[in-house]
């Protein structure tokens, strides 16, 4: 007897998609999920204001301010307003730009760095109330990380970066729940975000900083994308699925996970499997780095001890942030530092801690450390593949110093991730920090009062705030 399709099951993903971003409200949200929300849009505004004045940033700054357009959405911290879908650029390229940001480590695809630009972008423009600032933002949460889920790390694998090839989607769903689109709305806005989808990773391989451009393609193009719905352009109604659909073309030859995309959606929260991290590095390097604290901590470990610093880890970290070798254990630049568990480990026992200014030229052309990156191994343990899909990225680590001594140790779950999340303490104090030197270590105070009470507040309070 054939088994009757469940109403769910008859419609497309991308239809049960548009339906849960439409119908998804605040009072029906856990306050579990609500509160986790809060730490991660405090955790992504303390990277913006931390980073706005950043050299890179402040390149995509100034093409945002010649593309202009009506004074709709703050440019953090630079003073001026633009079109949302302009603004969006510079502030997703802030969010990102020091790899601060967080991360869901499951199908290692970053978040916030998305969801709260395009809604902030978009809120502001509407002039929104809290409530549903983080209603935006949790649809995004869910959407792309359900739909990077189903792709698993194929997309990784294939030289493509998921932050922004499925993270357009997740703008399409902040930005289409603030403009208030009906669901077929919704779906042809998913629909169009399809043909958007873009990103690849050759330029982490080189070392340039233009990864953190691709949340602001994704973020910049999702609001396109819901405009374009809101004024009656149609997409496809089956683009996640279809016979030449998102998964079929970018994972061609390989069947994604179908269900992982719709299970449980609107009972079962992903938001609270999103990992905040500790330290401003690719997020595969944060397990090694709380290793080489615990080796310099727990056993009194110094540089000169070091003979050999061996790292296992699961496929996907070791080619992320321990390849190519003969590059890692000399970074070219600051930002290729950021992804080198050689510099980075010998920077932990060094320090006990790594930070947002450890990533200078002068620091990563200190002979004091670069005598020793070359001593720092990597080698893939296929074990750690299984554990790796559970929304954590493990490491061990063995150490042979130069007196014979072997020491061994493992982190499974790092400070930040799932099952070590960041409290409000955790969060206040990394955030205070990211903004200790800028101008916006006056306001500091304020602005973690307006996020924790958020529901009282409209979203151009808070721009006004990022002025």
């Amino acid at each position: 007897m054939m088994r009757r399709a469940s109403k769910l099951e008859r419609k497309s993903l991308t239809q049960a998609l548009s339906e849960f971003i439409y119908n998804l409200r605040y009072s029906d949200i856990p306050p579990n999920v609500i509160e986790k929300t809060k730490i991660h849009i405090l955790d992504t505004l303390g990277i913006m204001m931390a980073t706005y004045d950043d050299d890179n940033v402040k390149k995509v700054v100034n093409m945002v301010r010649t593309l202009g357009g009506s004074e709709e959405s703050i440019v953090i911290g630079h003073g001026f307003r633009v079109a949302a879908a302009n603004a969006v650029i510079a502030n997703a390229s802030m969010a990102h730009s020091a790899d601060y940001d967080d991360t869901h480590l499951e199908p290692i695809i970053h978040t916030s760095c998305v969801a709260v630009p395009t809604a902030l972008a978009i809120g502001e423009a509407m002039d929104i109330d809290g409530k549903k600032f983080v209603e935006a933002i949790i649809a995004s949460y869910e959407v792309s990380i359900r739909i990077a889920h189903a792709a698993g790390r194929k997309l990784h694998e294939r030289g493509f970066h998921p932050t922004s090839v499925v993270g357009v989607f997740g703008s399409v769903a902040a930005s289409s729940k603030i403009l208030n689109l009906d669901p077929s709305k919704i779906l042809n806005a998913l629909g169009i975000a399809g043909s958007m989808a873009s990103g690849i990773m050759q330029g982490h391989k080189e070392g340039i900083w233009l990864k953190p451009l691709h949340p602001a393609i994704a973020s910049h193009s999702g609001i396109l994308a819901s405009l374009l719905a809101m004024n009656g352009v149609e997409g496809p109604k089956m683009v996640l699925e279809g016979e030449w659909g998102f998964f079929r073309s970018y994972l061609y030859g390989e069947e994604p996970v179908l269900n992982r995309v719709v299970e449980d959606l609107g009972s079962r929260w992903e938001t609270l499997n999103i990992a905040i991290k500790p330290y401003p590095v690719g997020h595969a390097a944060v397990a090694p780095i709380d290793l080489a604290i615990m080796l310099r901590e727990k056993y009194s470990v110094g540089l000169s001890d070091i003979k050999e610093l061996v790292f296992y880890l699961p496929k996907t970290a070791k080619d992320l942030v321990c390849e190519p070798w003969e590059k890692r254990i000399r970074p070219r630049n600051p930002y290729e530092a950021k992804f080198s568990v050689p510099f980075l480990a010998i920077i932990a026992i060094k320090k006990g801690w790594v930070g947002l200014r450890d990533f200078t030229w002068e620091n990563i052309r200190d002979e004091a450390v670069l005598k020793h990156t070359s001593k720092v191994k990597c080698i893939h343990d296929p074990s750690y593949d299984r554990v790796a899909r559970e929304a954590v990225i493990p490491a061990r680590v063995k150490l042979l110093t130069t007196d014979g001594r072997i020491y061994e140790e493992e982190v499974i779950n790092h400070r930040g991730s799932p099952k070590k999340p960041f409290t409000w303490v955790d969060e206040e104090k990394k955030f205070y920090e990211n903004i200790a030197n800028t101008k916006f270590a006056r306001i500091g105070r304020e602005l973690v009062d307006a996020i924790r009470s958020i529901e009282r507040h409209g979203i151009r309070y808070i721009g006004n705030m990022l002025y």
